[in-house]
């Protein structure tokens, strides 16, 4: 009689359990996790456009020492020294080391920007005084290599702070100068050290595209003009121009990460 009553009772379990294995099937799956970035190996390619105020400093007229006409040097008054703005088209590649730090190497052009200077001098000038116009043309191509820090994420928006080292090759062309006469200097190429701090907000299109909103102080160095030579040789001061260039940039650019996002589960589908 004992074994009839455990035989009943253990079938009454296993009926019991089959019912909740059923009605666990027809539960509706859990929803699933959204994807997360891996935390460590994201390479990501970049491209920027955007435009650069440049700024002038340092602005210098200077007479050759090999003057055939000898005496002192003319006495220059600088009266209006102004460089135009440039636009700006970067690409870059670079490498997400965590979820705060990343580095990346950019390459970009800066075109033309037009220079215009106005000088005022007295020595062997038939007036009270003579003046100068000078006109130019300068454009950049700039590489960094640079490093940021992201400071957090909040609703998808994410600040950074950057610096970058690097260098600017700069074209100084078509430079001219009409006064008394009317002279010219060859153009030139010159290489500089570069140096940039940035600042800016990156917002999360998709998990792997990335807008940015960036300024970026850039100092490009000192660029000086090839000796300004006229038709009457005995009358040239064979003078340079020089001046340092920097730039405030304001830049607007994406970022398109190659990390492998986490994809959710296919949902279960119950059996009947």
């Amino acid at each position: 009689m004992a074994s009839l009553k455990a035989i009943f009772c253990a079938s009454l379990i296993s009926l019991g359990a089959a019912d909740l294995a059923q009605a666990a099937d027809l539960l509706p799956p859990p929803p699933a996790p959204p994807p997360e970035p891996v935390a460590f190996g994201n390479w990501y390619i970049r491209g920027d456009v955007g435009v650069g105020i440049n700024q002038l400093s340092s602005t210098r007229s200077t007479l050759n020492p090999f003057n055939p006409l000898g005496g002192p040097a003319p006495a220059f008054a600088r009266v209006e020294t102004a460089i135009g703005d440039a636009a700006i088209t970067g690409i870059g590649v670079g490498y997400q080391f965590n979820n705060w730090l990343r580095f990346d190497g950019t390459a970009e052009y800066r075109t033309s920007a037009a220079y215009r200077s106005v000088n005022t001098y007295t020595a062997f000038c038939p007036t009270a005084f003579c003046q100068d116009s000078y006109t130019a043309n300068v454009a950049s191509g700039v590489f960094l290599a640079n490093a940021y820090i992201d400071l957090g994420t909040w609703y998808g928006v994410t600040p950074f702070v950057g610096a970058g080292v690097g260098g600017a090759i700069h074209r100084f062309s078509g430079l001219t100068d009409i006064g008394l006469g009317s002279g010219y200097s060859p153009d030139r190429n010159i290489d500089n050290l570069a140096w940039a701090v940035m600042a800016g907000l990156g917002f999360n299109v998709t998990p792997n595209l990335k807008l940015e909103i960036s300024y970026r102080y850039l100092d490009m160095g000192t660029l000086r003009s090839n000796p300004i030579t006229c038709g009457d040789v005995g009358s040239c001061f064979f003078e340079t121009q020089s001046f340092r260039l920097t730039s405030n940039d304001v830049r607007v650019g994406f970022r398109y990460m190659f990390a492998d996002y986490a994809r959710p589960a296919p949902p279960l589908i119950a059996k009947y």
